[in-house]
């Protein structure tokens, strides 16, 4: 028999039942239910392809969401994980989280649904070969099959089209994979393994949104072009869907993408890919209405007597018909429509009658096999007989039988035991560690769900009109907020005991021996726990364990391990924490990813620990730091040795910068902040005295360099997006690549992702070069360290992608950054 939850996930993803979420759209207007009336009679999906978050046309699904109210949904082919983060340090995985979370409050605004395929976003690509090559083609194409025969849309529009070389990689194979995703989802001698759970589907067409601003139209015919004016003034909503694509987008904080409200006529271009051609509207030959699904003439009589008998200050005398509706439902065959149109009608029914609940659970996190308090609540705010019947949850029913009177809230509180099921909240594509270009998922039914199901599910049974209809609601957990007052959390589930490694990745420096800092979380109140430390052959600990006794729950300790290592110049390797607790071992941290305009997330990533040894000579001891957009260059300093201070602006003062050997400036700091360009002065004081300054990569768009830098040089749109990418040495008697590290072509081998991105491509002959690098078939990069004497000191502008290489613990990349801290100190 299947785990309870694994059995929801199933449930859930098979026959897309609604799950009522009680912290949000809660409060429903006229004009909303109106709207959510209007919607009843329509049929038709529409399913929009793109790479990443942010590629979407906020504007278009905005529209064809709200406007025509077809079921429009965004296939973004990866989560974002390989860009940067305005926000913060979290990079890699966690980004990919937060731009997730991102992208589903935007549907919230937009009114769109959201997938995802299992591909990792590896950074910026300049072809759809090699990004293919990468994803694994055929492992991406199933995804986008599967989720084409999940959603079953009768429209595919991709943002890009299938033409190499005039944008980014991932884009053109996005478009290459969602064209071979329409001719095979209707194939079932495609991905037959998957008519397990699906049945094939084919669309009628899939068309190209293309855009003057974005591409050359110039070969295509205007005249033959499907136009959509976007840019519609909806009266119910009082927006227009230029301003909602606005409010949308702007949720993509990570990557500083805030959007001012456009107002005004907008029009969207959709070019013909594949299927049967449309001459005036995306839906030609759809049929978009009750037709489609046989309804019958007892069922269409209901929902227009719903429609024609609403009321603004009455909205409950609606719910007889639509209970009447919703019976009439059951005789519908079209399982995905069937259960698409009762949703609808049962959100209907809880708007037009004010039906209020929610499960709220006394904890946050608990560990499986533990015991948590639930708060059920129920309020009806309508004259409605309405009559809760029962709660269940885990399989357990509780009968309730109680009429909801008119605005008096019912709470039932009850103790629920979790089942011991070693089944933890952590992110369903990060549970085990990826494979070369995609997330690993070992259960079919969640590719392409955007984030996990609830940890915890329960269910309200009320009897309406006769009708007994029920809302799957998560448990969460609430608190009041002195900021926000309501602040609602997922419930999560987790493990008695977290082993929180200080930093994971440890640096082992000119020695073979190094403390290893873990930090213990308890889970349950008394936790005995014994704690270990597994590692390769040849590595030894001391001590070899720890017996630790923690009394409460979510308190912390501390502990140390010392290793040593082999005695080999270089080595790589992985340690990881364990601790056995009632016979059983468990190896996760707990991490939070919390920011104001999302959802808070908890992770339970695997405490494992990557060591790399090296040797490395440093001569600049003390640095500050001065953030960008965010960054993790200022801690992986300091795991070699440096002494980091992350200064403000306000500490850019000659005073100041005078204990420093160096400043580092961090990535994109200019283009996040245009007030730091106040700093230049001081940073010419400090430099003429002896400091050395390091600019870390801008963006090309809309800088001026000479703002910051002593001397011009122009930024480009050039990038190294290879990590192997070929490296010469151009100058092998400067000090950058001599002093105090003698600087080798191996230094560039084991580099991540890229080697640099928007690399200048003229410079004053007041700055020195010193390696120049390419990609395969293209002309070298040689301005990707400029490097100019200032004074006594010196200034560095790279393009050289640090913010990747030192968290990655790239032994060689820490030596030429070494070197140009320490020009000038021999």
């Amino acid at each position: 028999m299947l785990p309870i939850r694994i059995y929801y996930i199933l449930l859930f993803s098979i026959f897309n039942i609604n799950i009522s979420t009680a912290q949000e759209n809660n409060f429903y207007s006229s004009s909303n239910i109106s709207l959510m009336l209007e919607k009843l009679d329509v049929f038709g999906k529409v399913l929009y392809i793109a790479a990443h978050p942010d590629d979407e046309n906020t504007r278009l699904i905005a529209y064809l969401a709200n406007e025509k109210k077809y079921e429009t949904a965004y296939l973004s082919a990866t989560r974002g994980g390989g860009g940067q983060n305005f926000l913060g340090t979290h990079l890699k995985e966690n980004l990919g989280l937060i731009r997730t979370q991102e992208l589903l409050e935007a549907r919230k605004i937009d009114g769109g649904k959201q997938f995802f395929s299992s591909a990792v976003d590896f950074g910026y690509s300049k072809g759809p070969v090699e990004t293919l090559k990468f994803w694994n083609e055929e492992k991406i194409l199933s995804d986008f099959v599967w989720i084409i025969r999940k959603f079953r849309p009768d429209v595919l529009i991709t943002r890009f089209n299938q033409t190499p070389g005039i944008t980014h990689g991932h884009h053109t194979a996005s478009a290459i994979l969602a064209n071979k995703a329409f001719n095979l989802s209707g194939d079932p001698d495609a991905f037959p393994d998957q008519l397990k759970y699906v049945k094939v589907w084919k669309p009628k067409r899939i068309l190209w949104n293309t855009s003057s601003r974005f591409f050359n139209l110039d070969k295509y015919d205007i005249d033959e072009m499907l136009k959509i004016d976007v840019g519609v003034y909806n009266n119910k909503i009082g927006k227009s869907y230029n301003e909602i694509a606005s409010e949308s987008r702007s949720m993509h904080k990570s990557q500083a993408f805030g959007s001012l409200r456009r107002r005004g006529s907008e029009v969207e271009l959709l070019i013909y890919s594949q299927g049967i051609d449309a001459k005036k509207d995306i839906m030609e030959g759809v049929e978009t209405s009750w037709k489609r699904i046989r309804a019958s003439e007892a069922l269409i009589k209901h929902i227009k007597n719903a429609q024609d008998s609403f009321q603004i200050n009455k909205p409950y005398e609606i719910i007889d018909n639509l209970t009447l509706a919703y019976k009439e439902l059951n005789r519908v065959i079209d399982r995905d429509w069937r259960a698409i149109k009762k949703n609808e009608i049962k959100n209907l029914i809880k708007a037009s009658s004010g039906l209020f609940f929610e499960a709220l659970s006394s904890s946050e996190l608990a560990s499986d096999g533990e015991e948590i308090n639930i708060s059920f609540d129920a309020i009806n705010r309508s004259p409605y007989d309405i009559k809760l019947e029962k709660i269940s949850i885990l399989g357990e029913e509780f009968d309730v039988n109680n009429i909801l009177e008119n605005n008096k809230m019912f709470r039932l509180e009850k103790k629920i035991k979790l089942p011991a099921n070693d089944q933890i909240s952590e992110k369903y594509w990060l549970l085990d560690k990826a494979n070369f270009g995609s997330y690993k998922i070992n259960n079919q039914m969640l590719v392409g769900d955007p984030d996990n199901s609830p940890s915890l599910l329960s269910k309200f049974i009320f009897r309406i009109n006769g009708q007994q209809i029920s809302y799957n609601v998560p448990v969460v957990f609430k608190v009041n907020s002195p900021i926000k007052g309501d602040d609602y959390r997922p419930f999560v589930i987790g493990n008695p005991v977290y082993l929180n490694p200080k930093n994971s990745m440890e640096l082992i420096v000119n020695s073979n021996k190094k403390s290893l800092k873990v930090d213990v979380v308890s889970g349950i109140k008394n936790l005995k726990t014994r704690l270990y430390l597994r590692v390769s052959d040849g590595i030894e600990v001391q001590p070899e364990f720890y017996d630790i006794e923690i009394s409460n729950k979510g308190e912390r300790k501390t502990f140390d391990f010392t290793i040593s290592l082999p005695n080999e110049k270089n080595l790589i390797s992985n340690v990881f924490y364990e601790a056995d607790v009632n016979g059983k071992s468990y190896s996760r941290a707990i991490d939070k990813v919390i920011y104001d305009h999302m959802t808070p997330q908890t992770r339970f990533p695997k405490s494992d620990v990557s060591l790399i040894k090296f040797d490395i000579n440093l001569k600049a001891n003390k640095v500050g730091y001065l953030m960008g957009s965010g960054d993790k260059v200022p801690e992986s300093l300091s795991l070699v040795g440096y002494d980091v201070d992350l200064l403000e602006k306000n500490d850019i003062n000659l005073k100041k910068l005078e204990n420093y050997d160096a400043l580092i400036i961090g990535v994109r700091a200019f283009n996040s902040d245009k007030s730091l360009f106040e700093i230049k002065s001081k940073l010419m004081d400090y430099m003429n005295l002896g400091g050395n300054v390091i600019v870390q990569y801008n963006t090309s768009r809309n800088l001026d360099v000479n703002k910051f830098a002593p001397y011009s040089f122009k930024l480009s749109r050039k990038r190294v997006s290879q990590e192997d990418a070929n490296v010469q040495i151009t100058n092998k008697n400067h000090p950058a690549l001599n002093y105090p590290n003698k600087i080798k072509i191996e230094d560039f081998d084991g580099w991540v992702q890229e080697r640099g991105l928007y690399f200048p491509d003229s410079w004053s002959d007041k700055y020195q070069t010193v390696i120049s690098s390419n990609d395969i078939g293209e002309d070298p990069n040689d301005g990707g360290i400029l490097i100019g004497k200032v004074g006594k000191g010196h200034f560095v502008y790279t393009s050289y992608s640090w913010f990747r290489q030192l968290p990655a613990g790239v032994g060689g990349a820490y030596k030429i950054f070494s070197n140009l801290l320490s020009l000038g100190k021999k």
